[in-house]
């Protein structure tokens, strides 16, 4: 199943863009740093679906998978 959620959230700064998350019903939710302008929101979500299209759930080392984005 590939059904994405995107949610705004204040994540209080401006350091992280978005997150993504696999939910008990197959589906994911990105969440999408509210304070960020139309365009940063777009490329953090982007950067999500890579996550995901990537397998980084999978992964165990954090470094690798941002590098690897």
């Amino acid at each position: 199943m590939r059904d994405f959620r995107v949610v705004l959230k204040d994540f209080k700064t401006t350091k992280i863009g978005a997150c993504i998350t696999p939910n008990e019903d197959g589906t994911h939710t990105i969440f999408v740093n509210e304070r960020l302008s139309k365009d940063q929101q777009a490329k953090a979500v982007k950067h999500e679906l890579n996550h995901f299209y990537n397998d980084d759930f999978s992964k165990l080392d954090v470094n690798d998978i941002e590098n690897n984005i």
